[in-house]
Formats: C-alpha cells, structure tokens, sequence
C-alpha cells in the first residue's frame, strides 16, 4: 500500500527525535498571547453547525480584529436535524442591534441547513417569509452591511433517500445529459435521455425537475433584491457537482443575469458551498481596507491548472481564479509583485522523486520573503499524494505558511486559503508592531488546526477508521452509542502524529522574528470532537503553547 513507506518515514522521525532529545531544539520563556482586540463586530447565521460553516469563520475573524456573533449551538441542527429557523430569525432579530454587518446563510432560515435544502425541506411560504424578512431588516439597520449567500443543490444522493438511492447513477446520468443537451444538442445524447425518461419513475424524475426549478426560481428572487440594493454582497455557490448536470445550468443562469446586469463586481456565483462564509468575511473585510491583494499562483505542475477534481464541475485553474476574484483579489505574474503567492498543488500518482521536486520547489518559496498559501490536495484521497510528509522531510518551516488548506474539494480548500491569506497579509503590513507577535501566533494556531485536521485526520486517519468501523459492524455515519469511543480513538492515533510533527517540524523554527527576540511553538495539545453522528468531520481545536528567545 502507497501509505505504507510514509508511515515508516513518520515514524523514523519520531525516533530520530527521542533519540537526539529536547536540547537540540530551541528553548525560551514561556509566552502568551492575548487575542487581538476586535475593531468590529458581525453576526453570522451559518450553512449549519459544522466546523468549517461556523468555527473556521469565528478563528479567522479573530486573525482579522473582528468578533464573530454566532447563534446558540443547539439551534443549529444535527446532521438529519434541521436547525431551529425560528429561534435563529429571533437570535438575528435581537442581534443586530449591537453588530456592524450580517453573513446570512439563505438556506438555514429556509431549510434549516445545507441537508436540508437537499430535499428540500422549506416551502414556498419558508421562501417569502425569508424576502420578508430581510428587506424588513435591512430597512431597519440601514447603516449595516448585509452579505447573502444561497447553494444550488447537488444531485448526489444520500444513501439514507429511499427510494431515490436505487436510481442514484440513472439520476447523475440523467441530469448530466439534459447539461449536455443544452449545451450541444447532439443527437446521440438526446436518444439516450429520452431512454432514462423511460426507465426512470415518472414522480421521482418529477420531484428533481421541481427542485432544480424552484431553485432556479428562487435565484432570480434573490438576485432582483441585490440589484435593488437590498442586499451589500451576494454568492450564489453551488454544491458538490460534475462537468455537467443541472446544477451548472442553474449557475449559468444565475451567472448570465448577473452578467447582463453589470452585477458582477458585488454579487457572484461560485462553486462551492461550505467555505462561502469564510470568503464573505474576507471580502467585506477587503472592501472596509480598501485592499485588493495581489495574488501570484504557482501550480506543482503547469497541467494541475487544467485538472478536473473529484466533486468539481469546472478546472483547478478556474477555480482558483474564482475565488481570488470573490475576496477582491488580482492575480499577478511575478511573486516579487504579489503580496501573497499561493501554491496549488493536487496529487493525483505522481512518483515520489517528483513530488520531492516540487516539495524543494515549495520550500524555497516559504523560506522567502513573500507570505506563501498553500493548498495541498489529492484526487484519490491519499496522503501518499500530497507534499506534506515531503515538506515534513525536506525540513520546510511550516509554521510560517501564511495559509494551510487541504480538507475536502478544491473549492473548499482554495477559498478557505485565500480568505486566510488575505485577512493575514493585510493585518501583517498594518497592525502595529507590538500586535504582531499575536497575529502570527492566531494564524499559526488556525494553520495547526489544519495540518492535524486536514491531512491527519482526513487523509491519515479517516480511511483506516471507516474499515475498522466497518469490521465493527459500526455504521460510519450512524455511529449511536459509539461516537464518544470513537473521538477518543482519534484522539490517541492523532497524538503520534503531533509528537513526531512537533519534534521533527514545528518546534524546529521560528514562527515569528523580530530584530531581538524569535518566536517558537514549544509544546501543543489537541482537543476534538465528532459534531454530527458520522466520521466524516471532527471539531478540532488546538491549544499551543509559545515561548521567546532572545538573540
């Protein structure tokens, strides 16, 4: 197995690290950091209550001085539970009072979450109360800024769905081909189409006819109230998707209004769903700064650029060019131009000589000048595919990346690495000197999160646990009695990987430098849980501990 040769490297360096000792390694006076002081304030209503919709939002609005409102955390639903719509519209109601601007998830306060919207939970009635709604608020706080967003639904079915799984692949082909249709009109694709309308049953073709339609429907709603300058920001994403399906005909529809409205330097389409959030706040923070990063992009090899990932409808490259474009970025061709480089790197069975090409490429990037994002994927899901245990290897400083990002699609991961890149290069070149020790220490601790959960946990540790609770006769995604057992399973795995990580990477370099004194991280428990009743996620929270040393 791939895996196999990594788990020996990792676990060489653990002994390599005991065996040399603690000395070898910096030591200082302890330090702490107190959070950076918030400038402003903004409530959030998420997709729902997991990590990435919630806590990734809350973390990175620390790192840019603002105090992120969120509501109570049982009324955010629980996988299959949709959150509480009404006890959230009264939370927003009473909070926005005492905040600068509102995120505001569309789906939550009609559906009640992203698996909500799915079904779709919310009715036509759900839909006119959430207009309502806003225009009322937005009439009311005037002075707020206001930033929407709303997700086009997948057609990748849920297992639990019956009837509608035992049609899963008639359905994905189906709605591929109806793409196909409007985008070519050969007649090959058409045979074939009308061949699934025969197979399929009429009322389950009929229930996803309706879905894509009422959602079609309800964009157009929403982009009539942005151009009536109702709402400051608006992102229309689209959930997990393939080169075709009814997902993108709903997007291009929605892109083509906005095109032909001139709406598209406030209000975009994207694709995409859970980072959304994160972008928006790296946006409106972006338009309050007046700053549009520059931005250069590196790709591990020139064809990532023109890859189509697992889940994405549409190339790395024009992905990544989406997402710079939603935080107010410009993409530039020289990193000595660039305020941050970001690096794409998106494994796919490349052989290890050249991964550590590209790893040795990386480093010399993040042992410059200029701040470096990195965004570390693999098509098969496979930690033999990514650059981190090669960056592990070649001694790259981790700690000093502007940016980690590596959790699920391309997507998710580009957008939550340019919003972090953003706010942090910003924040680098205008707090005051005294306050950056504390920025960098809030960013590094958001970067830890990510290593031992992005590649850790996602990459080393999900997989074998999926097989080891399968061998348990324990459902992965309907854990019962045995979720608490299994968080704590994760827990002790994880710790091997943290202390071979911290004495062979973290520990070795300096986080922050001044002409005096350097920064290190010195020692770092993890604390996590399972949110949901499934494997597929861990809320995870690192607590480092710093110290200083003198030069």
């Amino acid at each position: 197995m791939k895996t196999k040769p990594l788990l020996i490297l990792l676990t060489s360096l653990l002994i390599v690290f005991f065996l040399l000792g603690r000395e070898l390694l910096p030591k200082g006076d302890p330090v702490a950091f107190s959070p950076l002081p918030a400038a402003s304030k903004t409530v959030l209503v998420p997709l729902d209550g997991r990590p990435p919709c919630t806590k990734f939002v809350s973390d990175l609005a620390a790192i840019a001085s603002v105090e992120i409102i969120l509501p109570p955390k049982a009324s955010l639903g629980n996988y299959n539970d949709p959150g509480s719509r009404e006890l959230v519209y009264d939370w927003l109601s009473y909070n926005l009072a005492s905040a600068d601007s509102a995120i505001v998830s569309a789906d939550f306060l009609i559906h009640g979450g992203l698996v909500g919207s799915r079904l779709p939970l919310g009715t036509a009635e759900d839909e006119e109360r959430f207009f309502a709604k806003l225009s009322s608020f937005k009439t009311e706080h005037l002075q707020k800024r206001f930033h929407v967003f709303s997700i086009i639904p997948r057609l990748l079915i849920s297992d639990q769905l019956i009837p509608d799984s035992w049609w899963q692949w008639h359905l994905m082909r189906w709605a591929e081909l109806q793409d196909v249709q409007n985008t070519f009109g050969d007649p090959v694709s058409f045979a074939e189409l009308r061949s699934f309308d025969d197979e399929i049953p009429e009322e389950i073709r009929r229930k996803y006819t309706a879905l894509y339609k009422n959602n079609r429907n309800f964009n157009h709603k929403l982009l009539d109230l942005a151009s009536a300058k109702s709402i400051d920001t608006l992102i229309i994403g689209q959930d997990d998707g393939q080169p075709f399906g009814l997902p993108n005909l709903n997007r291009r529809e929605a892109l083509f209004y906005l095109e032909h409205n001139k709406l598209v330097s406030k209000y975009h389409t994207t694709r995409g769903a859970d980072e959304i959030a994160c972008l928006l706040l790296a946006s409106d923070r972006n338009r309050i700064w007046n700053y549009r990063p520059k931005v250069y992009v590196e790709y591990s090899s020139p064809a990532m650029a023109e890859m189509v990932m697992p889940f994405m409808p549409c190339s790395v490259g024009e992905t990544v060019n989406e997402k710079i474009t939603l935080i107010g970025g410009q993409i530039v061709k020289s990193s000595e131009a660039a305020d941050f480089a970001l690096y794409v790197h998106c494994g796919s069975g490349e052989s290890p000589k050249l991964l550590e090409i590209y790893a040795e490429r990386l480093k010399q990037l993040v042992s410059g000048n200029i701040p470096v994002a990195l965004t570390d994927l693999t098509a098969n899901y496979n930690m033999s595919e990514t650059l981190f245990p090669y960056l592990i290897s070649n001694d790259t400083p981790l700690v000093r990346l502007a940016a980690f990002a590596g959790w699920n699609t391309v997507s998710n991961s580009v957008g939550t690495a340019v919003a972090q890149a953003s706010i942090f290069t910003w924040q680098k070149k205008h707090l005051p000197m005294e306050e950056l020790p504390k920025l960098h220490a809030l960013n590094l601790k958001f970067n830890l999160e990510r290593f031992f959960d992005d590649w850790v946990y996602q990459k080393a540790l999900h997989h074998r646990l999926g097989n080891l609770l399968k061998i348990r006769e324990i459902d992965p995604y309907t854990l019962g009695d045995s979720q608490e057992k299994t968080a704590h399973y994760i827990k002790r795995e994880m710790s091997v990987y943290k202390n071979t990580l911290l004495g062979s990477n973290l520990r070795r370099h300096s986080f922050y430098s001044t002409d005096s004194r350097d920064f290190y991280l010195d020692s770092l428990e993890i604390d996590l849980f399972l949110p949901w009743e499934r494997i597929f996620e861990v809320e995870l929270s690192a607590k480092p501990l710093f110290v200083v040393r003198r030069k």
